[in-house]
């Protein structure tokens, strides 16, 4: 997720995006947000949502969100998925879970390398479709 931590850097970091979350238009595509919902832990992690938001009958769906343990660390920045969620397909994965210390606790391994693969494919796509200058 190197292009979203870029894009959280030049809006003044973690805590920046805590206080005004991410809100990216760019259509034809779905709206996407990124938001810090957790951290700092004591590692200097956060809990950070990416998002696709949709409309469906008046609910907002997400399409899909992932949630990430993002610790900043001078040889590089990790994102490690926790949560999956596909709203229209009535999907929702815990695949991790972080302690009140920021800790990682692996719940299904097999899918938390999926996911890892989908992320950084995800990231690309964002780029490709514009979403670094909207």
């Amino acid at each position: 997720m190197k292009n979203i931590q870029r894009m959280i850097e030049e809006r003044g970091g973690y805590e920046a995006v805590r206080e005004n979350y991410l809100r990216l238009e760019n259509p034809p595509f779905m709206r996407l947000a990124v938001e810090v919902i957790g951290g700092p832990y004591e590692n200097g992690g956060y809990e950070v949502s990416v998002a696709h938001y949709g409309e469906q009958n008046g609910d907002v769906m997400r399409d899909p969100e992932i949630t990430f343990l993002v610790v900043p660390a001078e040889q590089g920045t990790t994102w490690t998925p926790l949560t999956f969620e596909n709203s229209y397909m009535g999907c929702y994965q815990v695949v991790a879970e972080v302690t009140r210390e920021g800790r990682l606790k692996v719940r299904n391994a097999a899918l938390l390398r999926d996911l890892r693969d989908f992320a950084n494919q995800w990231d690309l796509n964002l780029m490709e479709q514009g979403f670094g200058k909207a």
